[in-house]
C-alpha cells in the first residue's frame, strides 16, 4: 500500500494497484460518473477539523471557517455540526452558512466591497460579526443600524503592511493591498461610529494573506496590533476583540510525488498547534475575545479531481497529455501558476514506486482554447500512460471546484463526497442545458 494523502492511497489487486479515497474504489466512481469531478474525503475533513480544534480551542481562540476555500453546502453541513463558525464574503456565502445550519451570531462578515443591499440583510439577518474594510463601508451600516434599530457588532480590518512570503496574487495585508485601513484611519472610524447608539466596534480584524508557512508575519502583524490598540487605549477607546484571519500553510506536493517527495521537508510547515502556540505567546497579557479564520488548511488535502486521458500527443520538443479536464474546472494553476501533484489511478502491480527509466517528461494540458489551459510543464510521469486512463490531481479540495466555470460552454464537474465504502453526489454536473435554460431564446423587453 502507498499512502498519498490522510485518505488517499494505492492499493493491490489481482494484476494492478488502483487509487482509493478511503474504502472507495476511484476506477468505480469513474465508472458511474462522468470525467472530470470532484471526490471528497469526509474522514479527512473530520480530522482536518478536530485537528485545528484541538489547537485553538483550549486556548479559547474561537475557529470560523473560510467558506470561500470550498463551500459546498455538503461540506458546510459537516463544518457546522462540529461547531465552528463561519466567515463569509457575500451574501450568497450567508444564505449557503444559514442553509447549512450555521447560526447567524456565529458568522463574520468580511470583504472588502460589502453592498448596501449585503449589508442590510446581514444586519436584518442578525448576522453576529462584521469586519469594515473602509470609513465609507462604516458610514453605511451606521445608516443601516440606525434605520433599522438593529445592535451591529464590528471590528476593524486594519493593514498592517506586513510583507509575506507567498504568491502576490494571494498576499492581503502589504502595503497597497485594497483590504483593510491605515493605522491612521482606525481613531477616526472609532470617533465616527459613537453617532450611533446601534454600531460597535469591539475590535481590530487583520488578514495578511493565504498560503503562509511561517509564523514570523503574524508575530509582526500582532505586535503591530498591539502598539495601536495601546495607543488607542489612551485616547479613550478599549478594543476587546481580535481577529487574526487564517491563511495557514499547506503543504502541496509537486508531479514529481512518485519518485521523490520534492514538495518540501514536512519540518516546512507548520501545524495548526504551531501557529496556536505562536499566537498564545505573543498575545499572553491579552484578556479579550481572540479569532482566527482558516480555510485551505481545513479542506485542500481532503479532495482530488479525477480525470481522464484524451490523447497523448507527440511533439518536440516535449510531448503533451491532453486531458478532458481544463481551466475552467481547475482555474489554479492558470491563476496562480498553481502545482497540483497528477498520478495515475492505475499502477502497475510491481511498481510501487516508477523508476527513471519508466518516466517520461509531459506538458500536461486541457482541451480550452487558451494557452493558460495548462497543468504542468515537464512533468514526469509513466511512460505507458495511454488515452482513456484515468488522472487524479491531488490537494484540491480548496479554491477549486469553488472556482470552477463554464468558459468555452463547457459543463461544470461534479463533486462526490466519500464516507467510508459509501459515496455520495453531492453537487451535480451542471450542463450547458442547465446554464443554457436560464438565457430567453426571445429576449424578455425591460424598457
Amino acid at each position: 500500500m502507498t499512502q498519498l494523502t490522510p485518505q488517499l492511497r494505492y492499493l493491490p489487486n489481482a494484476q494492478q494497484q488502483a487509487l482509493w479515497l478511503e474504502n472507495v474504489s476511484i476506477q468505480q466512481l469513474a465508472s458511474q460518473v462522468a470525467t472530470p469531478f470532484y471526490c471528497y474525503s469526509k474522514a479527512a475533513l473530520l480530522n482536518n477539523i478536530h485537528a485545528c480544534k484541538a489547537a485553538f480551542e483550549p486556548e479559547n481562540i474561537h475557529i470560523h471557517y473560510a467558506m470561500k476555500a470550498n463551500s459546498n453546502l455538503s461540506l458546510l453541513r459537516i463544518v457546522a455540526e462540529q461547531g465552528l463558525g463561519v466567515d463569509i464574503v457575500s451574501i450568497g456565502e450567508m444564505h449557503r452558512a444559514l442553509s447549512a445550519g450555521f447560526d447567524a451570531q456565529d458568522i463574520v462578515f468580511s470583504g472588502v466591497g460589502k453592498t448596501t443591499a449585503e449589508l442590510t440583510a446581514a444586519v436584518l439577518a442578525g448576522v453576529g460579526q462584521f469586519n469594515l474594510e473602509s470609513k465609507e463601508e462604516l458610514a453605511v451600516l451606521i445608516t443601516i443600524a440606525n434605520k433599522h434599530q438593529q445592535l451591529v457588532s464590528t471590528l476593524i480590518r486594519v493593514n498592517p503592511e506586513i510583507t509575506v512570503d507567498t504568491h502576490k496574487n494571494i498576499t492581503t495585508g502589504a502595503k497597497g493591498n485594497k483590504f483593510g485601513v491605515n493605522f491612521d484611519d482606525v481613531l477616526p472610524m472609532l470617533v465616527a461610529a459613537e453617532h450611533s447608539p446601534f454600531l460597535q466596534v469591539n475590535g481590530l480584524a487583520m488578514h495578511i494573506g493565504s498560503q503562509i508557512h511561517t509564523t514570523a508575519p503574524y508575530l509582526d502583524a500582532i505586535a503591530k496590533i498591539q502598539t495601536l490598540i495601546s495607543e488607542l487605549k489612551t485616547q479613550g477607546y478599549t478594543l476587546t476583540q481580535l481577529d487574526l484571519g487564517g491563511g495557514f500553510g499547506v503543504q502541496y506536493k509537486d508531479h514529481q510525488m512518485l519518485t521523490s517527495n520534492t514538495g518540501g521537508s514536512e519540518s516546512d510547515y507548520l501545524t495548526f498547534n504551531d501557529f496556536s502556540n505562536a499566537i498564545t505567546s505573543a498575545l499572553a497579557d491579552w484578556q479579550g475575545r481572540i479569532s482566527i479564520e482558516p480555510g485551505r488548511s481545513l479542506v485542500a488535502d481532503i479532495g482530488v479531481m479525477v480525470s481522464e486521458i484524451t490523447y497523448i500527443k507527440e511533439s518536440q520538443p516535449t510531448s503533451f497529455i491532453v486531458l478532458d479536464a481544463a481551466m475552467n474546472d481547475l482555474m489554479r494553476p492558470a491563476l496562480y501558476q498553481a502545482t497540483h501533484a497528477l498520478i495515475p489511478v492505475q499502477l502497475p502491480l510491481q511498481e510501487q514506486v516508477p523508476s527513471t527509466a519508466q518516466l517520461n517528461s509531459y506538458d500536461v494540458v486541457g482541451p480550452i482554447c487558451e494557452s493558460t489551459d495548462t497543468f504542468a510543464k515537464s512533468a514526469q510521469l509513466p511512460n505507458d500512460l495511454a488515452a482513456g486512463d484515468l488522472m487524479c490531481f491531488l490537494y484540491t479540495g480548496a479554491y477549486c471546484a469553488v472556482m470552477s466555470n463554464s468558459y468555452n460552454s463547457r459543463p461544470i464537474a461534479a463533486e462526490l463526497l466519500v464516507d467510508d465504502d459509501q459515496a455520495y453526489v453531492i453537487r451535480q454536473a451542471i450542463t450547458q442545458e442547465n446554464l443554457t435554460a436560464f438565457e430567453q431564446h426571445t429576449a424578455l423587453k425591460l424598457l
